[in-house]
Parts: structure tokens; sequence; C-alpha cells
């Protein structure tokens, strides 16, 4: 007799799973380098546990419910139980989907399929609605897209973010090179395949359903090698080569100067300077740079980073006219400034220092400086500062790196 998929227990399910796989494959390989607390993955086990438990508590008590045999008030307590597990389980879904969009490991196919079937056998629209989510993202999980995003995450951002937490830990910089031999001998030739393309190498990971547990392990060494700069070989980004993304990986782990990246730091800056002139800090009525001489700190940054001609207040106007210009702006924007602005606001100590280096200035430098002026001209800094380092972030850019002497 054969027995409904609804009477299958979770447990004899992942049995049935694990003997389609023959892991012997991975029994030989060997990493002696950490195992990196990659955020992207490190949620998984946590999420789909408590997922999956409230969603199993909401058809046992849809179940309860539907016998019609319980008195008014045993009903009543239970409607309102299952209320409550509706509400935190349409929660949990909601992060779920978010996390399952980065993972491509064999138990998150798994726990993909589970949550799937659970969700059919469950009234509730929202939840549904939900379910049909999944349901299309499963079928794009292995699109070009959806693997570019996930690359960006766990070989820029996730570098990015573990490198700067790291402070005085044990860095493995002395076995770098017995690591790597070891990703050279993960099965599957992925490792190779993550320097022809690190977009290809997510689809590959999928595709040869490598287990959690080996694939985390995998994951941390490429990413120890990102950290290290020792990626530069790495051929192509995605199908289109996108060569921001690839730079953006290669750079992890280095310290470029400005003039080797002037053209991305003009192009971050472009952005910057387009959402300084219509930002409004709150307490403050209209756009914060109401002043045309107030454009004075960021002509100042862009000199000391030689983006422009230090020296060339025309330079800067016409930057700015050529940047906005046919730009349209719903709101307030700051009126861009002349040369005798510039010019004007141009006066000691801001003429004589690095406009980075204003708000550290000694008092008696200040003697002759209206004190809010200052103070204005510093928080303009810090501000358009704050904007870039965003705007930076979203590229994958260690913009303290690219900024040191």
């Amino acid at each position: 007799m054969v027995r409904a998929l609804s009477d299958v227990s979770d447990e004899e399910m992942e049995q049935a799973r694990r003997e389609i796989y023959d892991d012997k494959i991975y029994d030989d390989w060997q990493y002696s380098g950490p195992v990196l607390p990659i955020e992207q993955l490190t949620r998984f086990s946590d999420c789909t546990m408590m997922l999956e438990g409230v969603i199993n508590s909401i058809i046992r008590l849809q179940n309860t419910l539907s016998e019609g045999s319980l008195d008014a008030e045993t009903e009543a307590m239970l409607r309102e139980e299952l209320s409550d597990c509706l509400s935190e389980a349409r929660e949990r879904l909601s992060s779920f989907l978010e996390i399952q969009r980065s993972d491509y490991s064999r138990e998150m196919t798994q726990a993909r399929n589970r949550i799937l079937h659970k969700l059919e056998q469950i009234d509730d629209d929202e939840l549904q609605r939900l379910r049909a989510v999944l349901l299309t993202e499963m079928g794009f999980i292995t699109s070009s897209a959806y693997r570019e995003r996930a690359a960006y995450s766990f070989f820029v951002e996730a570098p990015n973010a573990i490198k700067k937490k790291q402070t005085g830990t044990y860095d493995y910089k002395d076995q770098l090179d017995a690591i790597e031999q070891q990703l050279h001998a993960f099965p599957h030739n992925l490792y190779p395949t993550f320097k022809a393309d690190p977009v290809d190498f997510l689809r590959q990971v999928f595709y040869k359903r490598v287990p959690r547990k080996k694939m985390l392990q995998l994951l941390s060494g490429i990413v120890l090698m990102i950290m290290n700069g020792r990626v530069d070989d790495v051929k192509q980004w995605g199908k289109h080569g996108d060569e921001e993304s690839l730079i953006a990986m290669k750079t992890v782990g280095k310290k470029p100067a400005i003039g080797e990246h002037k053209k991305e730091l003009m192009a971050l800056v472009k952005k910057a300077v387009l959402k300084i002139a219509v930002y409004q800090k709150r307490g403050y009525y209209g756009v914060f740079l109401s002043k045309q001489a107030y454009w004075y700190p960021i002509f100042r940054l862009m000199g000391d980073w030689e983006l422009l001609p230090p020296k060339s207040p025309q330079s800067f106007c016409t930057f700015l006219e050529e940047l906005f210009e046919g730009k349209k702006i719903s709101g307030p924007k700051a009126r861009l400034c002349g040369r005798d602005d510039l010019r004007q606001a141009g006066i000691a100590p801001f003429s004589n220092h690095e406009a980075l280096k204003w708000k550290d200035l000694e008092q008696e430098e200040l003697i002759n400086t209206q004190e809010a002026k200052f103070n204005r001209y510093c928080e303009i800094v810090d501000i358009f500062m704050k904007i870039l380092g965003e705007e930076a972030f979203k590229k994958g850019i260690m913009l303290d790196d690219w900024l040191k002497e």
C-alpha cells in the first residue's frame, strides 16, 4: 500500500534524500583554513527550523479545528493561537525569502521543497501569496540575474564585512599557499570554475548539489583568498562581463591609491553631488546647501583628490553645470555656484588645509574665522563623505583605503 506524501515524516523524507546522494567524493577532501562568519549563510539553520516549526503548529491547529468536536472555550483558545502562529509564519517566511536567495546549498534546496509542500496545506491568503513568490523564485534561482546578485553578496560584500570586523585575529597568511592547494583539490573542479567566472561558479554549486558543510568551507577558503588579494587571475564576472563587480572583488584585499581609480571615484562623486544638492537635514528649512558658497567644501575635496584642478573655480562650476544639465529633479535643489562664490569662500584657514583635515585644526588657527561658518563647512564635508561612503559601499569599494595617503 502506498502512503500519501503528507503522511511521510520529515525524518523519513530527509533519509530518502540522503540516500540519493553519494557524498563519498568528499571524504578525502581536507580543509585546514578558517570557516568564516559569512552572514549570508550563518542564519540558515535557525531561520529554517523556526519557520518549519511554526508551519507545523499551524497545520496541527487547523487539523484540530477542522474536526469540529471542540467546546466553545477550547475552540476560541485554539483560534487565537492559530492567529498568532499565522502572523509569526508570515514574518518568518518573508525573512526566509530573503535568506534563500543567496543560498545555493543542497540543504537549502531541500528546505525550499519541504516548505513549499507544507505551505500547500495551509489555508491563509498571505502565506499562499508568499508561497507563490517562493515557487517563482525557485524557477529563477539559477538565472544570471539572481546569480550575479548572490555572487556580489558572497565575493564582495562578505569579504568587506569580515575584513572590517577582523582585529588581532589569526589571519592564516602563512598557510595561504597550502589552503589554495586544498581549494584546487575540491571535487567537481569548482575552484577553477570560480577562477573562470564567480557567477557561473554558483550555478555549478547548485547543480552539483554540494552539501552545506562543504560549501561553507569552500566559500570560506575563497573569501580568504579574496581578502588577501589572491584573485587577480579571475577572468570574468557573469556572461555580460561586469567589469565593476570584478574590480570590486579584486580590490577587497588591496589598498589602491586614488590615482589608480580616478574614474571610479569620479563616478561615485557625481552621484554624491547629485544627492547633496537636494539633501535636507532634519530640523532645517529647505536644502542644506542653502548658499552658493556652500559648494566650496566639495570643490576643495575634488581638488584635494585631483579630480579637478585644485585652484580652478571655473572647472568646478563647469563640472556642476554639465552634471545637472538635462537632469529632472523634483523638489528643491541647491543653486549652483559661480566662480566668485568659490573665490570669496576660499579664505584661510580653509584654503591652507585639505578639507578632510579642517575639523582637526587647532583653535589658534581659527581666531579670525566665524564659528558658525567653520562648523557649517565641516558639517558639509561630513555629510558629503557619508553620502559618498554609502555610494562606495553599494559598489563594494573600501573608500577609506582609497583616500589614505
